[in-house]
C-alpha cells in the first residue's frame, strides 16, 4: 500500500489481515515523481473549467476530461517524473 491516510487506519490492517495477506507499505516518495499526479492535476482542471452542476452534467464532464488526456501528455509526464519512454 502506499502511504495515503486512509491506508494507515487500524481497520484497513485488521481487514488485510483478516483475510490472510500480509501487509505491506511502500517507503515514502515524491508526488513529483508520479505520473499519476499530473494526470489528475490535469483532470481535475478541466472539471472545474467546465464547472458541471448536475450529476448527468459531471458524469459528462468526467467523460470529456478523460478524453482530453493524449498519448503526447502521457508520454510528457512518464518523461517529467524521469522515467524512460524511449523504445530502446
Amino acid at each position: 500500500l502506499d502511504n495515503c491516510t486512509v491506508h494507515l487506519g487500524k481497520d484497513v490492517e485488521a481487514l488485510i489481515k483478516a483475510a490472510g495477506a500480509r501487509l505491506i507499505y511502500l517507503p515514502p516518495y515524491s508526488p513529483d515523481f508520479s505520473p499519476i499526479e499530473n494526470c489528475w492535476s490535469k483532470i481535475k482542471t478541466r472539471l472545474r473549467a467546465i464547472g458541471a452542476k448536475t450529476y448527468v452534467d459531471l458524469k459528462e464532464a468526467i467523460d470529456k476530461a478523460f478524453d482530453e488526456v493524449s498519448i503526447e501528455d502521457l508520454l510528457g509526464w512518464f518523461t517529467h517524473c524521469c522515467y524512460c519512454t524511449s523504445p530502446d
